[in-house]
């Protein structure tokens, strides 16, 4: 195959796997473009220390987008197919009665493993509340709302919170960013007890019932 850059330079052959980008004007980097296999889920493996939990209602939305649009992001895992990124993914595999999943296996380091844990947990952008809030609405305006809030697990008060932006920027008000966290407790005595803590904190808080 051929990479065939604007300007001057020749074209340059490369292998399957690695892809060539300008880093400079007359610079070149590699970038790995590792294979993706299917690989039984039961050959899979984890390490019992993954700190990204997910609660079940989320379980579920994970679910039923996999139900909705398929198995569309690749677990990563080392060698050894001992998981790094997708534990989540792989248990719904299972719960779906799976036998293969798309895998990305890489032959690093019990260190990288973990650090790719983490990157891929966590260097997300953040999402821009007004755009947000556009994206909700154009999607409501296309008939999907209960879609939207079944896999975005979006209450009818915290869909209409942030629709809220639209109509406070279209009449001319000023909108007080504010943020929120959501804090799911196991029962009703642990709510209480939570909700009292956060206020003694000098926390504005509120009970909702999901």
């Amino acid at each position: 195959m051929l990479f065939s850059p604007t300007c001057s330079l020749p074209q340059l052959r490369y292998s399957p796997g690695l892809y060539l980008i300008f880093a400079g004007e007359d610079s070149l980097a590699e970038v790995q473009i590792p294979p993706v296999e299917l690989v039984d889920v039961a050959s899979l493996r984890t390490d019992g220390q993954n700190p990204n939990r997910m609660s079940e209602k989320q379980h579920r939305a994970l679910r039923e987008s996999i139900l909705r649009y398929g198995f569309i992001v690749p677990i990563i895992t080392n060698k050894d197919l001992l998981i790094a990124d997708g534990e989540q993914r792989w248990q719904e595999a299972k719960a779906l009665g799976m036998k293969q999943v798309q895998v990305i296996r890489l032959p690093v380091e019990d260190v990288d493993r973990r650090l790719l844990r983490q990157v891929l947990n966590k260097l997300k952008g953040e999402h821009e509340p007004k755009a947000d809030a556009e994206e909700f609405q154009r999607i409501i305006d296309s008939g999907h709302e209960e879609d939207l809030k079944r896999l975005l697990l979006l209450s009818d008060q915290s869909l209409d919170r942030s629709l809220k932006r639209l109509q406070n920027e279209d009449g001319g008000m000023t909108f007080r960013e504010t943020w929120e966290v959501v804090v799911e407790c196991e029962s009703e005595k642990q709510q209480e007890d939570t909700y009292k803590k956060l206020v003694e904190q000098g926390l504005k808080c509120r009970v909702l019932t999901l």
